[in-house]
């Protein structure tokens, strides 16, 4: 196991703990103490080691990879993101900031490139390829490549 997957596999430990402590441990002496442990843990290997940002509230299915050790990658609390997400390093899952606290949905099987931004509440649905770089600002329909900024839609296969 390389240096990077084996960061991936800590950042990705880190955010199931503090999800499973998020949604699941309702007895509040105990939450509060596993919180405690789960932000210590986020401080030093999601943010520190990891320079990443993938809070416990966030709704992740599973299969998520993260190449290059999650380097940058921001995801917002509210976002959903589906099963067998590949996001790559300095992508950003976030609101757009015009008001309104919503954040992505990602479907599954969707390919995030190096740099790409997702932003807003929009719909990223199923087998969706986004390029390097891009913006995205509007929902992208299922079995679709989006590059560019603003993002513009280069290949549809229904």
């Amino acid at each position: 196991m390389n240096k990077n997957t084996a960061i991936s596999k800590a950042i990705l430990f880190t955010y199931r703990f503090g999800n499973n402590i998020y949604y699941n441990i309702k007895l509040l002496p105990i939450r509060k103490i596993l919180l405690l442990i789960y932000k210590i843990l986020d401080f030093i290997i999601v943010k520190i080691i990891g320079g990443a940002e993938l809070p416990a509230k966030a709704k992740i299915g599973s299969n998520l990879y993260l190449p290059h050790g999650g380097r940058g990658v921001v995801i917002h609390p509210n976002s959903v993101i589906g099963n067998n997400v590949i996001i790559y390093h300095q992508a950003t899952i976030g609101s757009d900031k015009t008001g309104n606290d919503g954040a992505p949905t990602i479907g599954n099987n969707v390919f995030i490139g190096v740099g790409a931004k997702v932003l807003g509440s929009i719909q990223i649905s199923d087998d969706v390829k986004i390029g390097a770089n891009s913006v995205v600002l509007k929902d992208i329909p299922k079995n679709s490549t989006a590059v560019g900024i603003p993002a513009k839609i280069i290949n549809h296969i229904l």
